[in-house]
């Protein structure tokens, strides 16, 4: 009865979405054997092995075109993806940043030109910009703690502005030929 009541008592309340994803990639959901593109195994930087996915169909987001990379952790066909990485090239900043805070929300933390970001499904890394003229933003499920600390640190050992080399992504693989 209390439940009744409450669920009355707020009938015209709307329930905020929160993003778990982009287009049919969602964290959580989508698995190996949903990619679209090519992929290949890779090692991953803490060791794992795993399976990057590139050449998705890009996606049009915040009025930018947005390639998509899938890292997943594993080689199987059941295995889940750990990150959703966007990246725009000819990136307008302030277009993209109002993107992410809209679906995504206000971030928790901001290191230079850094993002960070989270909901109840996924951790969000923005990168605004890159490097000159391009952004990334990574989408990861909140069980890669790890990865995400990875992130910050290497946010704070990058240039002033917060943005340089040191961004990386679970997925950079050891042999270098990950999302660089």
């Amino acid at each position: 009865m209390v439940a009744a009541l409450l669920a009355s008592a707020c009938g015209g309340c709307k329930q905020k979405t929160e993003f778990a994803g982009v287009g049919p990639w969602r964290i959580g959901k989508t698995h190996l054997r949903d990619a679209t593109g090519r992929c290949q195994p890779e090692e991953l930087l803490d060791g794992r092995k795993g399976t990057w996915c590139f050449g998705q169909t890009p996606l049009r987001l915040g009025g930018q075109d947005a390639s998509i990379d899938l890292y997943f952790d594993g080689t199987e066909p059941d295995a889940k993806v750990i990150e959703i990485q966007l990246q725009f090239r000819g990136c307008h900043e302030e277009q993209l940043a109002s993107w992410v805070r809209t679906n995504f929300g206000e971030p928790f933390e901001t290191r230079g030109k850094r993002l960070f970001l989270r909901n109840s499904a996924a951790f969000v890394v923005a990168d605004l910009p890159e490097s000159p003229a391009r952004c990334a933003v990574r989408l990861l499920p909140r069980s890669e703690t790890g990865e995400l600390e990875r992130m910050r640190g290497a946010a704070t050992r990058s240039s002033p502005t917060g943005s340089g080399s040191g961004s990386g992504s679970v997925t950079g693989s050891v042999s270098g030929s990950g999302s660089g």
